[in-house]
């Protein structure tokens, strides 16, 4: 209590705890006076605020501790829970928990995939899936794939399938689901959303009990989204600190590059395609590709087509030989179009290409 000239007055009853909490209220005062604008709130219980940042994740009942930093990659995020459990959430939702080993199961909802760790036996159905795991050396951990043993362009995986570790088990549109089952895999990586990984697939390992991560990084749309994918794989098989000094290694490749192309200074334009039938597709300039060749210093000559979406636009042959009449630099798609080895087959293919500037130069 304050008498009128400041002065502390106690009355005898005031216990030492309560005479206490006065003197730092009174000096609390005394400090923050100068500029009477000062609030001060004393909280009841102190452990109780601490306990209220806790964030508890609603589908595990485990305390969150962190989510994986993403730099470029927007279709997947790993969360970090007590006691070193993570929660993979694919681009559709599907969300998994992967257990550490010697941890019991939490009290997890329905719709969560469970995974325990350590992950001995993987199955990829992309080949793009390989490229992850490479640099983190555990390609030992794949034993069945859907891309044939002569369509790898890898040889270690060609030897792992010559020595039968790794098994083909059929396309993508039409897996051998008794292989698989034989296989047993701890997980299958899967591209969802595309023929890579159709519904009906997902479905049916749902009703055989095969776990599945949908795989989507098709959906980025920077390369170095893509290349971010190979922070998942870390997170699959407790490889992070490699993951992470792999990614900024090639970041650091990237960034010369574009050191290299902004010294150059004059940009040469180019254009992306490839034909099916009489249907020309040409790439979107939100791409990944289109900015890929933009990094190495390519300017793309149609910014205009779908700057906010990846994939391709159909064309027919009047509409693109307008767009890319005067393209310095043609880059032909050989994976999905028709094999095209010369000049002399691109034009056979399609006669206006011997007028685009590319070609006649």
């Amino acid at each position: 209590i304050l008498n009128r000239k400041g002065e502390i007055k106690m009355k005898k009853k005031c216990g030492k705890l309560s005479k206490t909490i006065l003197l730092i209220l009174i000096l609390t005062l005394a400090l923050t006076a100068c500029n009477g604008q000062e609030k001060v709130e004393v909280a009841d219980n102190p452990d109780e605020i601490k306990q209220d940042e806790i964030k508890i994740n609603e589908d595990t009942g485990l305390a969150y501790e962190g989510t994986m930093e993403l730099k470029y990659a927007n279709s997947f995020s790993v969360d970090y829970l007590e006691g070193g459990y993570k929660m993979i959430t694919d681009w559709e939702g599907n969300k998994t928990l992967l257990i550490p080993e010697g941890k019991e199961m939490p009290d997890v909802q329905d719709e969560i995939t469970v995974v325990q760790m350590p992950i001995e036996k993987l199955g990829i159905f992309s080949a793009t899936h390989m490229t992850d795991l490479r640099p983190l050396d555990l390609l030992d951990k794949i034993i069945i794939t859907t891309t044939e043993r002569d369509k790898w362009q890898i040889p270690e995986m060609q030897q792992l399938m010559d020595e039968g570790k790794v098994t083909y088990v059929g396309k993508n549109s039409a897996p051998d689901y008794e292989l698989i089952e034989a296989a047993d895999p701890d997980l299958v990586l899967i591209t969802t959303g595309t023929t890579h990984g159709k519904e009906e697939t997902t479905i049916k390992f749902d009703e055989m009990g095969i776990k599945w991560i949908g795989h989507a990084s098709h959906r980025e749309m920077d390369p170095r989204g893509r290349l971010e994918w190979v922070k998942l794989a870390g997170a699959l098989f407790d490889k992070e600190d490699e993951a992470e000094e792999f990614f900024e290694a090639q970041l650091e490749k990237i960034e010369e590059i574009e050191k290299k192309a902004k010294e150059i200074g004059e940009r040469e334009n180019f254009a992306s395609t490839f034909l099916s039938g009489d249907v020309y597709y040409v790439r979107n300039k939100g791409d990944y590709e289109v900015k890929m060749f933009e990094l190495a210093g390519g300017e793309y000559i149609l910014p205009e087509l779908n700057p906010e979406e990846d994939g391709n636009t159909k064309m027919n042959a009047e509409e693109l030989y307008k767009g890319i009449e005067n393209t310095d630099i043609l880059f032909y798609n050989n994976l999905n179009g028709p094999s095209i080895q010369s000049i002399s087959d691109l034009v056979s293919n399609a006669e206006f290409f011997a007028d685009i500037k590319a070609v006649k130069e």
